[in-house]
């Protein structure tokens, strides 16, 4: 009898030592290319992007679904590669030099002095589910475009941006946030190309 227990008890602290446990898998959003330009001519400025601020939340690589308006979760074995917001000012960034908006583009940790800041909040980055059993890649994020030698606001837009999921796992939220993200992009630099052009800005 006792070597039935103890048989028992090893068998039971092996299984426990080899328990594998998923791989976590780890996602990343990269820029789109966009064959024909949007813009028929190039501002002459230098423009900055600033790196976009986000909630506390959205400050890591943890990859967050969203139930309803209110209730968080993340994926246990799902993350990103980078924080939303890096991954977004890479989008943006890379969209913007394909485009040729503006004659020079410089990144945050560029020393050099530039005409014009892009500055952005982030505060919704999702796999967002709803109660129909529908899911969707989720962004809200707002942009300034800013004189930096006045200070001074040239325009501002919130975008929020809605792509379906095509599953209901991670997986299909990393395809629905890649194409939001994209949206995104092409859809701030219609609204940047809009609002130099519509706005009194000198050089």
């Amino acid at each position: 009898m006792k070597f039935f227990i103890t048989t028992i008890s090893i068998s039971v602290l092996l299984t426990g030592c080899f328990t594998m446990h998923p791989s976590t898998h780890e996602y990343t959003i990269l820029p789109s290319y966009i064959p024909s330009k949007q813009v028929t001519q190039s501002v002459n400025a230098t423009l900055k992007l600033s790196s976009t601020r986000s909630i506390t939340s959205l400050a890591s690589t943890q990859f967050y679904y969203l139930k309803g308006t209110s209730t968080i979760g993340a994926y246990v074995y799902s993350r990103w590669a980078d924080t939303p917001s890096a991954m977004i000012d890479r989008a943006v960034y890379s969209s913007l030099q394909n485009q040729e908006l503006f004659s020079t583009l410089v990144s945050s940790t560029s020393n050099v002095t530039a005409d014009l800041l892009l500055e952005s909040d982030l505060n919704a980055f999702y796999h967002r589910f709803h109660d129909d059993s529908t899911s969707e890649g989720f962004i809200d994020i707002t942009y300034r475009l800013i004189n930096p030698k006045t200070k001074t606001t040239i325009a501002t837009k919130r975008f929020i941006i809605i792509e379906p999921s095509p599953s209901k796992d991670a997986k299909g939220g990393v395809i629905a946030l890649n194409q939001a993200t994209h949206e995104l992009s092409n859809q701030c630099i219609a609204w940047l190309n809009t609002s130099i052009k519509d706005s009194t800005w000198k050089k």
